[in-house]
């Protein structure tokens, strides 16, 4: 795990943070040329705007996200980066069903519909 994933996971995880996420992680991913790495910043990126998303209301843009990056997590390993990639495609399968049928809720609302944040998971050896 690199700095730059610790810094993310920190944000992501206790912060709740998303924008600073996408930022940070926009950066790496638009500099970084090796693969899978590329591709794994910018997935979390996408994820990390989802959450901003679902706290925003705009559940559409959730769903569109969602589609976007979903197969790049499912052709990460399952342990990434320290990440655990398997539970996060299943969390983040389980919060698009727990989506109302529609394309936006009121702001801040999302706890009513059952809905909550993710959380990254870290496999312990390599924290």
């Amino acid at each position: 795990m690199n700095d730059q994933v610790r810094e993310f996971l920190r944000l992501f995880n206790e912060e709740r943070d998303f924008y600073e996420c996408h930022e940070l992680f926009e950066l790496a991913w638009k500099a970084e040329s090796q693969e899978p790495l590329k591709s794994f910043y910018k997935a979390l990126v996408q994820v990390a705007t989802a959450q901003f998303k679902i706290n925003q209301g705009y559940l559409r843009g959730f769903r569109k996200l969602y589609a976007y990056c979903f197969s790049t997590l499912e052709a990460l390993p399952d342990v990434y980066q320290g990440l655990d990639i398997a539970r996060l495609r299943l969390e983040f399968t389980a919060q698009l069903a727990l989506l109302p049928a529609v394309d936006s809720i009121e702001p801040g609302s999302y706890r009513e519909y059952g809905l909550d944040y993710l959380t990254l998971g870290v496999q312990e050896f390599y924290v």
